[in-house]
């Protein structure tokens, strides 16, 4: 289990990345067999069927879904663990 403090660490981490539009620190997050299911990657994916497997789809997701958002910013507004 992590602590409170570990939870924020991540959570500032991975909202730095996101808004630096830094796609290497955004993947750090996640694992090489990750499953991602979203009905927006549904709209930018051709037949993904809104689900991206894997980390090397997922670099091509976010990479599509950073340059359609040129101004996507995200904000803490809670953590939970």
């Amino acid at each position: 289990m992590i602590t409170a403090s570990q939870a924020q660490t991540i959570a500032t981490k991975w909202v730095e990345a996101w808004n630096a539009h830094h796609l290497d620190a955004i993947l750090s997050h996640y694992s090489d067999d990750i499953v991602l299911v979203s009905p927006i990657a549904e709209r930018l994916v051709e037949r993904s069927s809104g689900q991206i497997m894997g980390k090397e789809d997922l670099a091509s997701y976010f990479r599509l879904g950073l340059k359609q958002y040129p101004d996507l910013h995200f904000r803490i507004n809670t953590v939970m663990f």
